[in-house]
C-alpha cells in the first residue's frame, strides 16, 4: 500500500477537521447544551448560540498543539509523516465523536450515555488508527 493512502494530506485533513469542529459546534447549538464539561463554564458565560463563533479561536490551538506533538513524535519515534498521521487521528476522533453526538442527540442512542463514557471509545479509535498508520509508514 502506498504511503500516501495511509493518511490524509495536510490540506484535506485540515478542511475535514474544520468541518467536523463546526459540525460539533452547530450540533451543540441545536441541542442547546455543551457535552464537554471542560467547555461548559465558557459556554455558560457566552451562551450556547455563540459556540460556533469559538471555532476560529479553537483551530489555532489545535494547529500549534499538532505541530508541537508531531515534532515530538518525529524525534522520539522516528516516524515520517507524523503530522499527517496525528491530523488524521484527530479527524477520526472527531468523526466518531460527532457521530455519537448525532446518534445520541437526535436518534436516541443510549448505549453511551454521556461524554465521559465516550472518552475510552475515542482513545481506542484514535490510537488504533495511529498505531496502524505508524506501522505501515515504518514498513514502507
Amino acid at each position: 500500500m502506498p504511503v500516501k493512502n495511509i493518511f490524509l494530506s495536510k490540506r484535506v485533513g485540515w478542511i475535514i477537521f474544520t468541518i467536523l469542529i463546526f459540525v460539533d459546534a452547530f450540533i451543540d447549538t441545536i441541542r442547546g447544551a455543551e457535552g464537554n464539561p471542560l467547555w461548559i463554564p465558557l459556554v455558560n458565560l457566552i451562551g450556547i448560540n455563540y459556540v460556533p463563533m469559538l471555532v476560529p479561536l479553537v483551530l489555532p490551538l489545535y494547529y500549534f498543539a499538532l505541530k508541537l506533538f508531531s515534532r515530538v513524535v518525529t524525534r522520539v519515534d522516528k516516524v515520517p509523516h507524523a503530522e499527517e498521521i496525528l491530523l488524521t487521528s484527530l479527524v477520526v476522533i472527531y468523526f466518531v465523536f460527532d457521530l455519537w453526538l448525532v446518534a445520541s442527540g437526535f436518534f436516541g442512542f443510549r448505549l453511551i450515555r454521556n461524554f465521559y463514557q465516550t472518552i475510552p471509545v475515542l482513545i481506542v479509535a484514535g490510537l488504533a488508527y495511529a498505531l496502524m498508520a505508524e506501522h505501515l509508514v515504518k514498513k514502507n
